[in-house]
């Protein structure tokens, strides 16, 4: 993006990680989140009275709100608040932008399935040793019965509205 800071020429994915390392990630639109946005994306993954851990996005506030769930926001550049830290989180980061490097940039219109490729390989590692993830994943492979048409990805939607970054040109 030419723009510094959060711009809506930035896609905005949603992490969410728990204490049990499920991850949640999800395009939810372009540049900051709205809060309906958060929530649309998490109301079906969260239970009520669970403790949300946030950076110190305004819109955390609505969404733990509409979830009935406790906040704690960690303020814009700490890295705690008591005994709550992001520092899964922004391994997580971290490890995903190492990895998106190696393509030499991704499509927004397979952003998902490149999220969900990611989340695929960080719970193998969970799960498995290292040499025991490529025997895992062919046999996974092999055992369903799986078609993918060029025809089917070429037609996917995009997830985001392409044309926003450009509406003050016209």
């Amino acid at each position: 993006s030419v723009k510094r800071g959060v711009s809506n020429e930035q896609v905005c994915v949603l992490i969410g990680i728990d204490e049990t390392d499920q991850i949640i990630t999800k395009v939810i639109g372009q540049g900051n989140p709205l809060g309906e946005d958060i929530y649309q994306a998490l109301h079906s993954k969260i239970i009520t009275q669970s403790t949300l851990i946030t950076d110190s996005k305004s819109a955390y506030k609505e969404v733990s709100t509409m979830l009935d769930c406790e906040l704690h926001q960690i303020p814009s550049g700490k890295h705690r608040l008591g005994d709550y830290n992001l520092g899964v989180m922004n391994q997580y980061h971290s490890e995903l932008k190492s990895w998106f490097k190696r393509f030499k940039g991704v499509s927004t219109k397979h952003l998902e399935g490149y999220l969900m490729w990611f989340r695929f390989m960080k719970s193998l590692n969970y799960i498995l040793d290292f040499n025991q993830q490529e025997r895992f994943m062919l046999s996974y492979v092999i055992s369903r019965e799986t078609s993918i048409r060029n025809r089917d990805v070429s037609q996917l939607p995009f997830p985001v509205d392409i044309f926003k970054p450009y509406q003050h040109l016209s």
